[in-house]
């Protein structure tokens, strides 16, 4: 069994989970709806760039309506798209939020306009799935004021025509909207309708719908809010700001709770004459502290974003992206720049079991490239004036409110056509393409620079980037440079990493450590070290994952690494081991997360690890769904539950993976959980070394075998 097929292995790394990952399906559907099929839509903003230089040209739309007489000051109405889903059908998140908002203190100054749908059901007799439904709350009253036939939540088309019957039935001199439901960043989008196959709004489509509103507006919306999870990103914020003057929302994913509606409510009547920012803070606040539990809480983040600011952050972007394209054609500095990126803190799970989100920190990723750029400073500065107000648990206690896409995992090339309609500078449309592209061409010539990619390649014939480019006859457009398919190379290969090579090869040296060094090359290519740890199925012939270890010697100035492997393992109260994957990392702490079925059911069973070694269980997550939209919340685990580990496996009669989970032993939980972090059983196991590239790739050796004896001591063979 050892010595298999490279290939085999890396298959496992670079697949994603079938129970978290977003399909090609779903996001094939974006990218039609995002407009790579040139039929854009309306935008209120257009970004244009010249080759060569550092400076965007940004132009906003105004809104095309007249203030209508009457309106009397200090007057608010909050529109709220309430797209219940599962949410709503299977926990009744939805009629909660309702029941908040007429429970609240109100005043006659005060009005939220309710749109409900996309649930299959509704945990209220009022509430009607098969329709549409338009509802008037004000002053503890709800009122049903409008009802029309069933439409699609998640497209632009729907939230336009609420938005817009809104702003004529309901004017105030303050409005806000709120979009309620699942969120995915700015590649899977926000509100997924379970009633047209979890159908979502992507940015393009975003912005469109408010296009098309602000051509009855007269002023901006004081704010638009997502109570939805990982939305504060700078996609969006590019977005939004030509329509809104604040933005609220989370980087990374809510928990069950979501916003306190009756906060919001009775900061709104106690303080008519408040802003944005006063109304993000109060949410916030009460957001945070809504929040039961400590782990849940330490997880959280909430951000207020002044969107007024947005178009200099994203000139000063612009530069820097420029400069991390130019300092990427340098090999050691790339690798350098990339291992900085991967230790910035990320949002929503980034891992093999709960899929990928493929956002991190934005401050976090400029900081991470600030020794190699000289616009860094700069765009800290322009960030910290862009976000208002953050606030965030221990985990993320370096996130700096806005989020950015970067691939640390891609899973094929719908996700970056969506990306490409979507990024905010040529240059950082340039880096990601250089990465996805690398592999072609890992190592560059003797002097560690890359010459075969083309950085101008998105840049016209006319030498010009543009975000939008629309003819307002036939409302065509088109963003990119290239074709449609121009992303399909990614789809190429299997995963497997040509970029790392070795001074010395894998092996076992005289005192039994597994070792291997890398040659200048190698290590110009290599952003991240790790092993691959398995045991035997009951048969005693397939090989069962178990999931990933970060514990290995590195030496990067010298390019040597050994494993660190200290035989202890997360199990189950019974003694099973659990296959685990690391997926958020604090100064005292690492998350794990592990495929389980919780009462039959595929999740995550996420657990803390303290560097005391206490472990402290979290619950269950859901993780990056098959549509993209995270899941929101974790399940506590309660006593009565019952847990099956699963795990990826080797079939020992062929040597591929196996296209179903191995399952574990059923486990019945009898008071509180408690994982225990212990020595592995008494046995033989096996090791692997895997070294991801800069560009996304793995290279894994081949797997060594290890035992544990029964007085814990670990022994390496061949």
């Amino acid at each position: 069994m050892r010595n298999r097929t490279i290939a085999y292995l890396c298959a496992l790394l670079m697949a994603f989970v079938a129970l978290t990952a977003c399909s090609s399906e779903a996001l094939r559907d974006a990218v039609s709806r995002a407009g790579t099929a040139r039929s854009v839509g309306s935008s209120g903003v257009t970004i244009r760039a010249k080759k060569g230089t550092a400076t965007l040209d940004i132009a906003r739309a105004a809104p095309g309506g007249d203030k209508p007489d009457g309106i009397e000051p200090d007057t608010w109405t909050v529109f709220v798209y309430l797209c219940g889903s599962d949410l709503e059908s299977d926990n009744g998140c939805a009629t909660e939020d309702l029941g908040e908002l007429v429970g609240a203190s109100g005043s006659d100054e005060v009005r939220f306009v309710v749109e409900t749908g996309g649930a299959k059901r509704w945990y209220t007799d009022g509430i009607q799935a098969k329709n549409l439904q338009r509802f008037l709350i004000q002053d503890g009253a709800i009122q049903e004021v409008d009802q029309i036939d069933s439409a699609d939540m998640g497209d632009a088309n729907t939230l336009a025509d609420f938005l817009t019957w809104g702003v004529e039935n309901y004017p105030a001199e303050h409005m806000g909207v709120v979009l309620w439901n699942h969120g995915g960043g700015p590649i899977s989008g926000v509100c997924f309708d379970e009633r047209n196959d979890d159908d979502a709004l992507v940015l393009r489509e975003l912005d469109d719908a408010l296009a098309k509103t602000f051509a009855v507006m007269w002023d901006k919306f004081e704010f638009v809010g997502f109570d939805a999870c990982l939305m504060s990103t700078l996609e969006t914020a590019n977005v939004l700001a030509s329509y809104a003057k604040y933005m609220l929302g989370s980087e990374e994913m809510e928990p069950d709770t979501g916003w306190e509606y009756s906060t919001l409510m009775e900061c709104l009547a106690q303080n008519p004459a408040c802003s944005g920012l006063d109304v993000g803070r109060e949410i916030a606040g009460a957001y945070m502290g809504s929040i039961e539990s400590d782990e849940d809480r330490d997880l959280a983040t909430f951000s207020v974003v002044d969107l007024t600011s947005v178009d200099a952050l994203l000139q000063s972007f612009n530069r820097f992206s420029q400069e991390l394209n130019e300092a990427s054609e340098d090999a050691p500095t790339l690798a350098a720049m990339v291992r900085g990126i991967h230790d910035v803190d990320n949002f929503g799970g980034n891992n093999n079991a709960e899929g990928y989100s493929n956002m991190v920190d934005l401050g976090g990723l400029v900081n991470a490239c600030a020794d190699y750029t000289v616009s860094s400073e700069e765009v800290i500065a322009a960030l910290q004036t862009v976000v208002a107000f953050h606030t965030e648990g221990a985990t993320h206690a370096a996130a700096q409110g806005l989020s950015v896409y970067y691939p640390l995992k891609v899973e094929d090339s719908e996700e970056l056509a969506v990306f490409e309609n979507v990024c905010v500078s040529p240059y950082y449309l340039s880096f990601v393409d250089r990465l996805m592209h690398g592999a072609t061409y890992a190592g560059g010539d003797e002097s560690g620079s890359y010459d075969d990619y083309d950085d101008g390649t998105w840049f016209g014939e006319d030498g010009f980037w543009e975000w939008l480019w629309s003819d307002e006859e036939s409302g065509e457009g088109t963003q990119s440079a290239q074709d449609d398919d121009y992303w399909d190379f990614v789809d190429e290969g299997d995963g497997a990493s040509s970029a790392i090579t070795f001074d010395v090869e894998p092996q076992l040296d005289d005192d039994g450590i597994y070792w291997f060094r890398l040659d200048k090359e190698g290590l110009n290519n290599a952003a991240a070290v790790s092993a691959m740890v398995f045991e035997y199925a009951r048969d005693g012939e397939d090989l069962v994952c178990l999931g990933e270890t970060y514990d290995v010697d590195a030496d990067w100035d010298a390019g040597e690494f050994a494993d660190d492997f200290d035989g202890k393992w997360l199990s189950l109260p019974d003694g099973q081991n659990l296959c685990v994957y690391a997926a958020e990392t604090a100064d005292d702490y690492v998350v794990y997360t592990s495929p389980i079925l919780l009462n039959g059911r595929e999740t995550n069973l996420r657990m803390r690890q303290y560097d005391s070694g206490r472990v402290v269980v979290e619950g269950a997550w859901d993780g990056i769904g098959e549509d993209g939209a995270s899941a929101r919340g974790i399940t506590k685990i309660k006593k009565g539950d019952v847990i099956v580990p699963l795990f990826d496996y080797m079939l020992a009669d062929t040597g591929e993976w196996a296209d179903e989970y191995y399952e574990g032993d059923e486990f019945k939980v009898k008071g509180k959980l408690k994982v225990s972090y212990d020595l592995l059983y008494a046995g033989d196991y096996d090791y692997s070394f895997c070294i991801y590239d800069v560009f996304g790739g793995v290279f894994a050796t081949d797997s060594i075998g290890f035992g544990v004896d029964e007085d814990g001591s670990i022994t390496f063979f061949d």
